[in-house]
């Protein structure tokens, strides 16, 4: 399944039904007496968040969207029904953009979000409101008045604590596996993860949702590779965990250290302003001192590494302790 996560849309709601010109057949009452009842009025169209939706490629293959018309008025003081409400579902985390993709007018971003986009336009008044002293046989009624019509930027920014980013092939898709119950495609070659997957990290009474984003590559922040546009999700987050994959040289993991810190810091977000756990992943490819040469090179640069291995589990305990201390709502006081 595609993911898709930015599309424009085009929604119309549905326009008022016209009121009704109509005469009672009553006795020595003039033409019977109005007795047009008003139209009913239009649907709106609204968002409301579906959580087992994860992507907004519905809207990519159908971007336009009309609501129920109101229905018209009906003799005998009958008002016509109103149009059913033309509800769309996204996925939590969705933000809804005015038509620039600008203004921010709405973000669902829990299980409860609603957002009414477009208003159904009013029911037109029968002649039986228009009926006095002066005039007690009104022949015209009101048309009703259309819905709004307009577009909208809906943007996906998934819902989750932590984010992983790294080089293609770092390890973050075999992390996320060992980490939770997720179960992403993994495999030896460039962009493995070609969108955004999420697991959950359950120990104890706390379950944390972790995104692992697309690989990164040098001119990521300039449109090269997949990673610049799923920069987006990880915007949430209250932590990053980098990995840096090992290397045969120290000087060769720190250069793709320092990749990703720069294509991070290009970005459209503020990424590096979030606490970043660095990680040597891999370790189970090397003897502990090859990387412990590797820990050192770093730490002489000022850079604090934790060796981890998702195959052998070696320091995962260690970082799934570090991500609860950081993740704790405490942090958030």
């Amino acid at each position: 399944m595609a993911f898709v996560d930015r599309v424009v849309l085009h929604v119309k709601a549905g326009s008022g039904g016209p009121g009704a010109s109509s005469f009672r057949r009553e006795k020595f009452v003039d033409r019977g007496g109005p007795d047009g009842g008003n139209g009913g009025k239009g649907g709106n169209v609204k968002f409301i968040v579906n959580p087992n939706m994860r992507s907004l490629l519905d809207f990519k293959l159908k971007p336009y969207y009309v609501a129920k018309n109101g229905e018209k008025g009906k003799p005998k003081n009958q008002f016509g029904k109103d149009g059913q409400d033309l509800v769309l579902p996204v996925p939590l985390g969705t933000l809804i953009f005015d038509e620039t993709g600008e203004l921010l007018l709405a973000d669902l971003c829990d299980f409860h979000s609603e957002f009414t986009a477009a208003k159904g336009g009013l029911g037109g008044k029968g002649n039986s409101q228009f009926s006095n002293s002066v005039n007690r046989s009104p022949r015209y009624a009101q048309s009703g008045l259309p819905g709004e019509e307009r577009y909208f930027v809906l943007e996906l920014r998934l819902i989750a604590e932590v984010g992983l980013v790294g080089l293609p092939n770092a390890g973050k898709s075999t992390l996320l596996k060992a980490l939770t119950s997720a179960n992403p495609k993994i495999a030896n070659y460039p962009f493995t993860t070609l969108f955004p997957n999420l697991g959950h990290l359950k120990r104890y009474d706390r379950e944390i949702i972790i995104a692992d984003i697309p690989g990164l590559i040098e001119g990521a922040s300039s449109g090269h590779g997949l990673g610049h546009d799923f920069l987006r999700h990880i915007d949430r987050t209250k932590v990053l965990i980098h990995l840096v994959p090992y290397e045969d040289s120290p000087e060769a993991s720190f250069s793709h250290y320092q990749t990703i810190l720069k294509e991070l810091s290009e970005s459209p977000f503020d990424l590096l302003k979030k606490p970043i756990m660095t990680c040597l992943s891999k370790v189970d490819m090397a003897t502990s001192d090859d990387w412990m040469t590797h820990v050192s090179f770093f730490k002489e640069r000022g850079v604090v590494i934790t060796p981890i291995s998702s195959v052998s589990r070696h320091g995962l305990e260690i970082l799934i302790q570090e991500i609860l201390n950081a993740t704790s709502p405490s942090q958030n006081l």
